[in-house]
């Protein structure tokens, strides 16, 4: 079955439903369905490949074998789609042709107006919402490191302002940071905090515990996020 198969190798890889879907970019509500094999609550198959390929990557199996177990499993249990077309088909043929000439004329003004209005929306999410900020490295809240320094990475929104530890770090033009983190011996607390230039903030901390050959290592909390 697929869905136990996927579910197997996630537990072996030690992952949890929300781990994986943040992972693989994908929405967990997807992943959920995948498991459960709810085919129905599934975007077009050329997308749920795209996840596949992902979920794949990770969990370290071979993509082709994890897609052909999923077409086989969704084709036993969806139903086949049955042909809606009309008898005439050549009538319904030519006047839908007719009815897509006809709509193309006004293809130019609505692309115009979908553009304004999806620059306006982008642009007052940016000013208004919180600030965009990822940590990408290290992925989890609590980790152990013999690094040190331990290069911190992640992403933020351009022209946002973004501080670890209250020290200022700048952003590459995509938006990316790259950071060297100096570590003391035990638990280093990393806050890191993005604002934007109306006060919106955003902060994600992150306990790293580095393991010096002049200190014993207290237990942590397995990795969360």
């Amino acid at each position: 079955m697929f869905g136990e198969f996927l579910s197997q190798k996630i537990e072996e890889k030690n992952f949890s439903v929300e781990d994986l879907a943040r992972l693989a970019g994908i929405p967990e509500h997807y992943l959920r369905a995948l498991l459960e094999e709810n085919f129905a609550h599934l975007p077009a198959n050329v997308f749920v490949r795209g996840y596949l390929k992902k979920i794949a990557s990770i969990i370290e199996v071979d993509e082709e074998d994890l897609w052909q177990l999923y077409l086989k499993e969704h084709n036993n249990i969806m139903p086949p789609q049955v042909d809606m077309l009309p008898t005439n088909r050549f009538e319904s043929k030519g006047k839908t042709i007719f009815e897509i000439l006809r709509a193309l004329r006004y293809v130019p003004i609505w692309a115009i107006i979908i553009t304004a209005i999806g620059f306006i929306l982008f642009q007052g999410k940016n000013l208004f919402g919180e600030p965009r900020l990822q940590v990408n490295s290290p992925v989890f809240e609590n980790i152990e490191t013999l690094e040190n320094p331990f290069v911190l990475e992640g992403e933020g929104q351009p022209h946002s302002y973004i501080l670890i530890n209250g020290k200022e770090i700048y952003l590459s033009d995509d938006g990316k940071f790259s950071e060297p983190i100096q570590l003391k011996p035990g638990l280093n607390k990393i806050i890191i905090e993005a604002s934007n230039r109306l006060g919106k903030k955003k902060t994600i901390t992150r306990n790293i515990y580095f393991e010096s050959s002049t200190t014993a290592p207290p237990s942590l909390p397995k990795p969360t996020e």
